[in-house]
């Protein structure tokens, strides 16, 4: 039987453009022009597969994502959230409710169907084995025309491609998704290329992802300062980008004879997917709050950075007390360093040590 795909898109362009391109790969296909037309063709079958636009005619798409997730019958149906690459917080809110992928208007058909096709393998054939990795790359630039230019000419590769016009903005994404490679400009307004590598560099699983850093000065000791900070290569910034689609044709393809000739890493308890995913809100201890509070984040980046943060942490958030608090502290003021300077983390971190002094909790 073929799998059922949802398509749900305000845009009839885009509706017939998937219609084709799925159907001829296999898929049956449903469309929907809006989320109320989406609810009632849920509500009437069922899909493998689900791909929502994020602003729809009556309501959003993140809405009907969320709607999905806390739904028993639906909540392990695969979901790609489909919008324009405008606001990475849109796709930082989509990730963070639930999606399972997150594919940037212009979309490249080609990814887009091999990414649909990997997610109802996952599903049908669960505990066989991971699906093969998706090439997504993080482009970084706080110039938006060079950005746009950079992402099609990535695009022809058959990439799917991130935009982040900032090292804040890139560090936001990757606290929630990953990535197969990062280019990124030397010179940003607020954290530089070479902070936000360094950054990059410290967050779990992101060791190795291959970084490209370019920039347009002639200054010989800038490809050192980036390779000292982790980047992978350097590429001098023009407006040919045949030679940065070059460098990262090459970086990848040596990461895959890398992987291809190392034996599987066994993974860590903290590495490992979860056995289920959790049918509605997870419930939160007593001090989360507060600590989302103090961490200055915005509530939905909060929440997913310390929940990982408690999970290297061995602590469990949904109950997450002061002995807790005092054992994820380490973990949570690293998870910081990706956001702010030093200083800025020392500050926070002290204000979420003042929940735990005896004063406030007299038991601990």
């Amino acid at each position: 039987m073929k799998p059922h795909v949802l398509v749900v898109d305000d845009s009839l362009t885009v509706r017939m453009d998937l219609r084709g391109a799925l159907s001829a790969a296999g898929f049956s296909v449903t469309t929907c022009e809006t989320k109320r037309d989406a609810e009632k063709a849920l509500r009437e079958r069922t899909f493998a597969l689900a791909v929502l636009d994020v602003i729809l005619p009556d309501g959003s798409g993140i809405d009907l994502l969320r709607t999905i997730r806390a739904s028993a019958g639906l909540s392990r149906m695969p979901v790609i959230v489909l919008s324009t690459e405008a606001e990475v917080r849109d796709r930082v809110k989509g990730l963070t409710t639930g999606a399972d992928e997150y594919v940037g208007k212009p979309y490249d058909i080609t990814y887009l169907v091999h990414r649909a096709r990997s997610l109802c393998e996952r599903t049908s054939h669960e505990g066989t084995g991971p699906v093969a990795a998706a090439r997504r790359i993080l482009a970084v630039d706080d110039c938006p025309t060079f950005l746009m230019a950079l992402a099609c000419k990535l695009r022809e590769d058959g990439h799917d491609v991130v935009l982040a016009r900032s090292g804040i903005e890139a560090l936001e994404l990757l606290a929630v998704q990953s990535v197969d490679c990062v280019v990124l400009d030397f010179v940003m307004p607020d954290v530089d290329g070479l902070e936000t590598l360094r950054r990059l560099r410290c967050l779990p699983g992101r060791e190795s992802t291959p970084a490209v850093m370019l920039t347009a000065s002639e200054d010989p000791t800038v490809a050192r300062r980036a390779t000292d900070a982790g980047a992978s290569d350097f590429v001098h910034k023009s407006l040919d980008l045949d030679a940065v689609r070059a460098k990262i044709r090459n970086l990848l393809r040596n990461r895959r004879a890398a992987q291809t000739a190392a034996p599987p890493a066994r993974a860590s308890s903290a590495d490992r997917p979860p056995a289920s995913r959790p049918s509605g809100p997870t419930s939160e201890g007593p001090l989360f709050p507060r600590i989302v509070a103090a961490t200055g984040l915005s509530p939905l980046l909060a929440r997913s950075v310390l929940s990982k943060a408690c999970t290297r942490a061995g602590v469990d958030a949904s109950a997450l007390g002061v002995e807790g608090l005092r054992r994820a502290l380490p973990c949570i003021r690293e998870a910081l360093q990706m956001f702010y300077p030093a200083e800025e983390v020392q500050r926070r971190a002290q204000a979420m040590a003042a929940l735990i002094t005896p004063a406030d909790h007299p038991e601990a």
